[in-house]
């Protein structure tokens, strides 16, 4: 993984959206950005995209093996680095709200998309904001947590204390016919 946060950006640019306006490529830059400013995604650059949980990467790039299949397109390449080193030092207008941290391809409809309110498309990418009745947004560590129930709750389940005293029922049996075998009390 690199270290170095316009490198880093530029990957992101390059492996995302080398093939969209310099807008579409800037907004995905302004994700990355977003996402290490908003406390609830790694803080470093290239944490963020190369940011990985149990199921799978935060950028597809990093873990589809897209680095290092195809040889890279120079004047692309170049493009992108010059977009990321100006979104990352500010020298280009936002596009995109700062809670702006999550986008996907038009092509595809992931489940999040619902829970999150949609900001704006470019190209073939859409960008969403801020999670639809709070709560946080997918990847974050920030995901609200679901309510908890107030006070005590006791919940009555007449099929599990069946099957617990048929159980409990059969072991006794098992236990009495072990110790009527064996000879001992």
């Amino acid at each position: 993984m690199p270290t170095n946060a316009v490198e880093c950006l530029t990957q992101a640019i390059y492996y995302e959206a080398r093939n969209e306006s310099e807008d579409g490529q800037a907004a995905v830059a302004e994700v990355v950005i977003n996402r290490s400013r908003s406390g609830g995604y790694p803080r470093d650059i290239c944490q963020v995209v190369y940011q990985r949980n149990s199921r799978t990467c935060q950028f597809t790039f990093t873990c589809d093996g897209a680095i290092g299949r195809s040889p890279v397109d120079m004047v692309k390449w170049a493009r992108a680095e010059r977009i990321a080193r100006d979104v990352y030092e500010g020298r280009s207008q936002a596009l995109l709200p700062r809670e702006s941290v999550n986008y996907h391809a038009n092509y595809v409809s992931p489940s999040w998309g619902r829970r999150l309110a949609r900001v704006r498309q470019i190209g073939a990418h859409i960008f969403y904001g801020a999670a639809l009745g709070g709560g946080g947004t997918p990847g974050s560590a920030t995901v609200a947590a679901p309510p908890r129930p107030q006070g005590l709750m006791f919940v009555r389940n007449a099929a599990l204390d069946e099957a617990f005293q048929r159980a409990r029922a059969a072991l006794q049996g098992a236990e009495a016919t072990q110790v009527g075998t064996s000879g001992q009390p």
